[in-house]
């Protein structure tokens, strides 16, 4: 039974309440029409409980805009959301095209700092996001008491002489859902050895993000990226009001699993309408690492939430101490996330119990 405004409904009895199933949940594919995004598709989601988003195919298969009644969840850079074309590999230019949005997808072959190695320049963060998807549908209807809502499609990081990893995924939710799942499997479709790094650069904003904001995460250990970062680590998971000057704050966190093999962490807002927080859970199996982004600047005033396939060291780095995450011809991993919205003082108790259990 698909559960909406408190009360729990068959399927014939929201048949007997709309014409179309979109006037409470779906999905509508369209097009950016205006500024750098021109041109590029977008697909738009909402589950009838408040959530709705913006799958970006054009982008990676990344979502862009997130909001829960009305309230923003996702931080959205000065860029905005622009085409794929407009990607700049080098050095730092990935960051003239990064637009933000809920999640932005880091790899396939490399995240991190820019760096020479293996015979190749790579860019920060890689190429993923910048990558158009292939074979994109969307499928909703009625599966048992259930309207399901799924939206999938496949890019590819090729090149003539080089690897070819290739990214399948869905982004699922129902109606109802204050949740969606992105799966994803990554192969290695080429007949060479690949480097398979993958970062999920989850971007929240303000209203979720405020001073009253906190970070909740159960950490095996914390380190600061910098000696910056490590005059704070104390205070790593409290969040500050938009500040002058600010400089970015990194930590790189081994998260705890829980029984279920999920790592979990969470920004929690008090304040915001009774109590509001966005939970992120993945796998720590094949996500066994991951990456607080603590950015307090004004205008620029995001928390990071990144879970990651191998910790953000440099290349050079990670091979020296066997840490560089690779698939040979054929292989694969399967992964991916849940982004989960709780609601009230009591939802938000059972989060923070439920990720301070973990062990």
């Amino acid at each position: 039974m698909a559960k909406l405004f408190g009360k729990s409904f068959m399927p014939s009895a929201v048949a007997a309440r709309v014409g179309r199933v979109d006037q409470v949940a779906g999905a509508r594919p369209f097009v950016f029409d205006d500024g750098p995004g021109r041109g590029m598709r977008g697909i738009d989601v909402w589950t009838g409980s408040g959530l709705q988003f913006t799958v970006l195919p054009d982008r990676g298969m990344d979502i862009g805009a997130a909001s829960v009644a009305g309230r923003a969840m996702a931080w959205q850079s000065n860029v905005g959301f622009v085409r794929p074309e407009r990607y700049e590999p080098a050095g730092l230019g990935w960051i003239r095209s990064f637009g933000g949005g809920l999640v932005a997808t880091c790899g396939l072959r490399h995240f991190g700092v820019p760096a020479d190695d293996d015979g190749e320049a790579w860019g920060l963060h890689g190429r993923a996001s910048s990558l158009s998807a292939e074979d994109v549908k969307i499928e909703r209807g009625w599966e048992g008491g259930e309207y399901a809502i799924r939206v999938s499609g496949r890019i590819a990081e090729t090149g003539v002489f080089k690897p070819a990893l290739a990214l399948d995924r869905t982004v699922a939710t129902a109606m109802g859902a204050r949740e969606f799942l992105i799966t994803d499997r990554v192969t290695n479709v080429s007949f060479r050895d690949s480097t398979l790094m993958l970062l999920y650069h989850v971007n929240l904003g303000w209203p979720l993000l405020s001073q009253k904001s906190r970070f909740l995460v159960n950490p095996a250990s914390v380190k600061p990226r910098t000696d910056h970062a490590a005059a704070d680590l104390a205070r790593h998971t409290e969040m500050l009001p938009p500040t002058a000057g600010f400089e970015e704050q990194v930590y790189l966190i081994e998260p705890r699993a829980g029984a279920d093999g999920l790592c979990r962490a969470a920004l929690v807002n008090p304040d915001l309408d009774g109590g509001t927080a966005l939970e992120v859970a993945w796998p720590k199996a094949a996500m066994p690492y991951l990456t607080q982004w603590k950015m307090m600047g004004q205008g620029e005033y995001v928390l990071g939430i990144e879970p990651c396939n191998a910790p953000l060291l440099p290349r050079a780095e990670l091979r020296e101490r066997g840490l560089m995450p690779a698939l040979g011809p054929g292989e694969s991993l399967e992964t991916g996330l849940t982004i989960r919205v709780h609601q009230g003082a009591a939802e938000l108790r059972k989060l923070e119990k439920t990720i301070r259990s973990r062990r």
